[in-house]
C-alpha cells in the first residue's frame, strides 16, 4: 500500500524560514508565492528567476517548478488552493474572474514595491491572523481575504513576453541548459553531447548548473520526466505505465517504476489509481 497523506484545499504559510528540502515537482494547485527576504533563485519550466524581496509568484501548479534559496536567509509566504473545492464554497463567477491570470496566463512573476507591496503584505498579516482562529467564520473570511489580494495583484501582472530582469552570464549559460534539456529531456542525453551542444566545457556545465539550479543536471533530468510522468497519468486515466515510460524517455519499465516509487512513495499503478480518485480518499503520493 503507497505511503499517503491527507491533502489539504486551502493551505497556507506565512512568513516561514524552514530549510527547504523538496526538489523539482508539480501539483494540481493553483500556487501564490511571496518573497519576504533572502537570496533565491526561482526556477520555473524552463525559465531562471532571481527573486528580489517584494517579488509575488503566481504558479498554475503542473509546471514543473523548485526554488534554489540561501538556506541561512529565506523568508516567505507560500499559498495553495485546490480551484475545484473553492469553486463549490465560493460563488463562480466571482471565483473565476480573481483566478483567471493563473488559470488563464499560467505563470507570473510580480516585482512589488513602494506602497504596493506594503499593502500586499497587509494582507497577507491579515490572512495568517484569519487562517491561524482554526473556526467555520474566519476560514469564511479567509478566502475572502484571498480572493481581495488575488483582486488587488491583477493590475501588477506583466504582460506574456514581458521581459525578466537581467542574468549573469553564469545564469544566461544555466538557462540555454534549461532550454535545451526542455526540447530533449526524452532523449538519451550525456555530459559529451550538453558539451557538443552547448559548446561550454561539460565540467564548467556541471558545476555552474549545480550552483544555479541546486542539483545535478542528472537529477534535474529524472525530476522532469518522472514529474511528466505523474502528468501524463492525471490526463490520462487509460494510459497504460510502459507507454509513459517509454514516453518520458526511459527504456526499461523496471527501472522507470523503480525510480517512481522511491521519489513518490508508490508505484505508477498505485499513483494513476488515486489520481483518478480509485481509492476512494482525497490524498496524494507521499513528496
Amino acid at each position: 500500500m503507497p505511503s499517503i497523506s491527507m491533502k489539504m484545499p486551502v493551505r497556507f504559510a506565512y512568513r516561514f524560514d524552514t530549510p527547504y528540502k523538496m526538489q523539482f515537482h508539480t501539483h494540481r494547485e493553483y500556487e501564490v508565492y511571496y518573497f519576504h527576504q533572502g537570496y533565491c533563485t526561482y526556477i520555473i519550466g524552463g525559465h531562471i528567476h532571481v527573486l528580489r524581496p517584494g517579488d509575488l509568484i503566481l504558479m498554475d501548479g503542473m509546471t514543473l517548478h523548485s526554488p534554489n534559496p540561501d538556506p541561512q536567509n529565506y523568508l516567505r509566504t507560500n499559498m495553495h488552493f485546490d480551484p475545484v473545492y473553492l469553486r463549490g464554497v465560493l460563488n463562480d463567477s466571482i471565483f473565476t474572474s480573481a483566478f483567471e491570470t493563473i488559470g488563464l496566463l499560467g505563470n507570473h512573476i510580480i516585482h512589488l514595491k513602494g506602497e504596493a507591496r506594503n499593502e500586499v503584505e497587509r494582507q497577507l498579516y491579515k490572512m495568517n491572523d484569519l487562517y491561524r482562529r482554526n473556526d467555520p467564520v474566519s476560514f469564511r473570511r479567509f478566502l475572502l481575504a484571498l480572493l481581495d489580494l488575488l483582486y488587488y495583484i491583477q493590475q501588477f501582472c506583466p504582460s506574456p513576453g514581458q521581459s525578466m530582469r537581467k542574468m549573469t552570464e553564469k545564469e544566461l549559460h544555466v538557462q540555454r541548459m534549461l532550454t535545451y534539456l526542455e526540447a530533449h529531456y526524452t532523449e538519451d542525453l550525456h555530459m559529451e553531447l550538453l558539451e557538443s551542444e552547448l559548446y561550454l566545457n561539460k565540467t564548467y556545465l556541471a558545476k555552474i548548473f549545480k550552483e544555479v539550479t541546486g542539483m545535478t543536471i542528472f537529477i534535474y533530468l529524472k525530476m522532469r520526466r518522472l514529474n511528466q510522468a505523474k502528468i501524463m497519468f492525471m490526463m490520462d486515466k487509460g494510459i497504460s505505465v510502459s507507454d509513459v515510460c517509454y514516453g518520458v524517455g526511459y527504456k526499461h519499465l523496471s527501472h522507470f517504476s523503480r525510480l517512481f516509487k522511491q521519489e513518490f512513495g508508490c508505484t505508477p499503478e498505485q499513483f494513476q489509481r488515486i489520481a483518478h480518485h480509485d481509492i476512494p480518499l482525497m490524498t496524494a503520493p507521499r513528496r
